[in-house]
């Protein structure tokens, strides 16, 4: 079968199209026959060795996808061959077959297609799990969300309004971003290449601030949130994409009685999948809702990894990239 192969730690233009041996799988798992799959940063990070853990070489990337079933494990009673299934898998999704755990192979929810299926999973459970689980958003409550055209951004910002936050606010790097955002649910984007978000968000907040700050960004975005956070505020850290970690004054957290929290949503894998199960439970039901809903910033067949994972690291793109044969 073909597949995208990291032969060595590597840039995207080092990925190479290969033809490799078909996996197999195991009792517990699902063989999927890929349609389409999504691009995370952490697509990124694994091929430069960079994440939180370093597969043995060579390997295949790729963590989320849609595709038909092609074959079951011996223990896998209630999918069928054929099923259309979104899948979450370990590495390996962007190839023409991927296996995937069981646990993570789902129906795809009614109404999305299969680029908008593929985007679904890793970042409205990220999103769901940073507002509701760690960032214990309350209706009417104020968000603010950084980076909110990307994947997670809007996610976050869809997310919140089926919850019914009170204010939605967005920041963004340029001001062609600005109109996805707001088409999302949000009520204000500011450029904060332009803007000083942080006088935007207390304006917007009659002083008050933001209840629920969810960052993706990390660095100097992370360290300025902490001036425009409420009182009893929570900052959500999701990731670093901005390539810098955060420094948090100790003082100024006692001070202004906030709460500074991190999210690992793979981690709850590990450590409580069940909580994994609720969440999908509870997503799928504000699903029901219909504002969650995807947007697709790009599409690029699988020979173009290296232009779809360069796109994603540029910032430019508006939603969630994905990858098709």
């Amino acid at each position: 079968m073909k597949a995208v192969v990291c032969q060595k730690w590597c840039q995207p233009s080092d990925l190479v199209l290969a033809d490799i041996p078909r996996p197999t799988p195991a009792p517990s798992d699902v063989l999927v026959r890929v349609h389409t799959a999504a691009l995370n940063f952490p697509d990124v990070l694994i091929i430069g060795g960079q994440y939180q853990f370093k597969p043995p070489l060579p390997f295949t990337p790729g963590f989320e996808l849609v595709g038909t079933v092609e074959e079951v494990g011996s223990a896998v009673k209630h999918i069928e061959k054929g099923a259309r299934v979104v899948a979450q898998c370990d590495l390996g999704g962007f190839a023409e077959y991927a296996v995937a755990p069981l646990h993570s192979v789902r129906p795809v929810p009614p109404g999305l297609d299969d680029e908008q299926a593929a985007a679904f999973p890793l970042v409205y459970q990220t999103s769901y799990f940073g507002l509701v689980y760690r960032g214990q958003l309350a209706k009417g409550e104020t968000v603010l969300v950084h980076s909110a055209a990307g994947g997670v951004g809007l996610a976050a910002v869809q997310i919140a309004k089926a919850l019914g936050a009170g204010k939605i606010i967005g920041t963004v790097g340029s001001d062609d971003k600005r109109a996805a955002v707001l088409a999302s649910g949000a009520d204000l984007v500011l450029n904060y290449q332009t803007e000083d978000f942080v006088e935007g968000v207390k304006q917007a907040t009659g002083g008050r601030g933001a209840d629920v700050i969810y960052d993706p960004v990390g660095g100097d975005l992370a360290e300025q949130s902490t001036k425009c956070i409420a009182f009893e505020g929570r900052l959500v850290i999701i990731g670093f994409t901005s390539g810098q970690f955060p420094t948090f004054r100790g003082n100024h957290i006692l001070v202004k009685n906030y709460s500074v929290v991190g999210l690992h949503w793979g981690f709850y894998r590990q450590m409580n999948p069940a909580k994994i199960e609720q969440g999908w439970r509870e997503l799928m039901e504000l699903f029901k809702t219909g504002v969650l809903r995807p947007v697709i910033a790009a599409r690029y067949p699988f020979d173009r990894v290296a232009d779809a994972m360069n796109l994603l690291t540029s910032r430019r793109a508006i939603g969630k990239i994905v990858l098709h044969w």
